[in-house]
């Protein structure tokens, strides 16, 4: 097939052929450099697609614009708006459709009946973007950045003088050359070689020059973010799971961002309580490795949790954080209190569910047990006819006192390789704290030690286990990491022997 000769579908049906030649090959070359290589040359096809499909939509576009009236593309297809013209057309999302139509009207060179050229808002995007030198994610930023300049001061020569700046910037690659003076073979190296700033870097530049040319922007910018902001009352599904969403202005994102990283740092230092690290050697150290092996972050389990779990963890702890403050708002004279409903018969036998205020969905048993162990709940307790057995019960919450010990002796999470600093830990009764008189799982510093919420809630169904020997808490690690199982000190006491 002769490639001048090739129409748009034959070019199409070639590219799918290659496509399924390259998908077949995969594999072959054991570096993977082939592939990147791959990525490259198909992304520099995609550029090209994006080029065709922006032209494409600003035509639309400006062929179904109101001033043609009913002789209106769009109107003439029976539609009220290119937008959706495009959208039916070509089988896509009314949104992208929009977004093609706008990048492409900013970009838009034509030539008036006239005969006069009408030149684009930005000319030198236009002409990088269709040379294939400008991706459409960096042209775009660029053109929505500097829009947001005109829209409030007008075209001058600064801004001008930035869209320039920004393409070039754009458009270096590391290590370039001078292709005026370079061979074919050169300039195709020089195609493949790096750009010298990544999307999101001309995204922050052209920011920054936003700022710069309208420094009394920012205000009114601000006030518009500010208006958007939101957070929705969660939506209980069928499933019993709570979903909404969330608008964070730049402001409070700040201030989200900085509260939860400290949380989600592993190298977030406690300042009352500064851990030892990760490595802790047991005091009554022993040869081969036996009870003297040290704890480190290889033996710990892997972290199941995905990014948005820990970041729901991390916000569940600041709330509980805020929750126990003495500055907290107080409901009918009370800190924020969850209420749980739960039967003897089930707490008793370590079966059955627990039922929490305002969700319709149960917890399981040993969630309750974590709520009692350290959290500031009223559990109801029903008896087998539905009659109060006992409701509420305050005494298995460790003082500040013992709070402060703990965090003397634990350092933090007790659990290998966890490095949560005493802060943002909460007091675990090793022994189960369900008896009526205390004597089961008493509240004392011989019964407690600390552990982060997410160890917290797992620890009843984790492979490891914890015990209380000669006052100090032990971890009892999993038969596959140690097959007898030997408890391991875990206290992080600076003044005790240091083997």
């Amino acid at each position: 097939m002769d490639l001048l000769d090739a129409s748009l579908g034959d070019i199409a049906a070639r590219l799918r052929q290659l496509l399924d030649d390259d998908r077949a090959a995969v594999g072959a070359d054991g570096s993977g450099d082939a592939l990147l290589e791959t990525a490259h040359d198909w992304e520099a096809i995609g550029q090209a697609g994006d080029a065709a499909r922006t032209w494409i939509a600003a035509e639309i576009a400006h062929q179904s614009r109101r001033e043609l009236d009913t002789s209106g593309l769009a109107y003439r297809h029976g539609f009220c708006s290119a937008k959706k013209l495009l959208a039916a057309t070509t089988n896509i999302s009314e949104r992208t459709a929009g977004s093609r139509i706008a990048f492409g009207q900013r970009i838009r060179s034509s030539v008036s009946i006239s005969g006069t050229p009408n030149p684009s808002f930005f000319p030198v995007v236009e002409s990088a973007f269709f040379a294939g030198d400008l991706g459409v994610d960096t042209a775009a930023a660029i053109c929505r950045t500097l829009s947001e300049v005109v829209n409030r001061t007008g075209w001058s020569d600064a801004t001008d003088q930035a869209e320039r700046h920004l393409v070039e910037a754009a458009i270096a690659t590391v290590g370039g050359a001078d292709t005026d003076a370079a061979s074919d073979s050169d300039v195709d190296a020089l195609a493949r070689a790096p750009r010298l700033y990544t999307v999101e870097e001309i995204t922050r530049l052209a920011f920054r020059i936003r700022e710069h040319l309208d420094p009394d922007g920012a205000e009114p910018r601000d006030a518009v973010k500010q208006s958007l902001r939101g957070f929705s009352h969660p939506k209980v599904g069928a499933d019993g799971m709570a979903r909404g969403r969330y608008a964070l202005p730049p402001l409070q994102l700040g201030v989200f961002l900085a509260a939860v990283d400290s949380i989600l740092s592993p190298r977030t230092p406690d300042p009352t309580e500064p851990r030892t690290g990760s490595e802790s050697t047991a005091p009554d150290a022993g040869r081969d490795g036996e009870l003297g092996t040290s704890i480190s972050d290889a033996d710990a389990a892997v972290d199941p949790r995905t990014a948005e779990q820990k970041l729901l963890d991390a916000v569940m702890t600041l709330i509980d954080m805020a929750a126990a403050s003495p500055a907290a708002s107080r409901l009918n004279g009370s800190a924020p209190t969850v209420n749980v409903h739960v039967t003897l018969a089930d707490l008793e036998s370590g079966r059955g569910v627990g039922w929490i205020d305002g969700s319709i969905e149960p917890i399981p048993i040993s969630a309750v047990h974590q709520l009692r162990c350290d959290g500031d709940i009223i559990a109801t307790l029903f008896g087998d006819h539905g009659e109060i057995l006992k409701h509420g019960k305050t005494h298995r919450l460790a003082s500040r006192r013992q709070r402060r010990a703990l965090a003397a002796r634990d350092g933090g999470c007790v659990m290998p390789g966890c490095t949560a600093p005493p802060s943002l830990c909460q007091a675990h009764h090793v022994t189960p704290w369900v008896s009526d008189s205390f004597l089961a799982g008493r509240t004392d510093i011989g019964n407690l030690a600390l552990l982060c919420p997410f160890h917290h809630s797992t620890i009843h169904t984790s492979a490891w286990q914890l015990e209380m020997i000669h006052g100090t808490p032990h971890v009892r690690p999993p038969a596959w990491l140690d097959r007898q199982r030997t408890p391991r000190p875990t206290d992080q006491r600076r003044t005790g022997r240091p083997w």
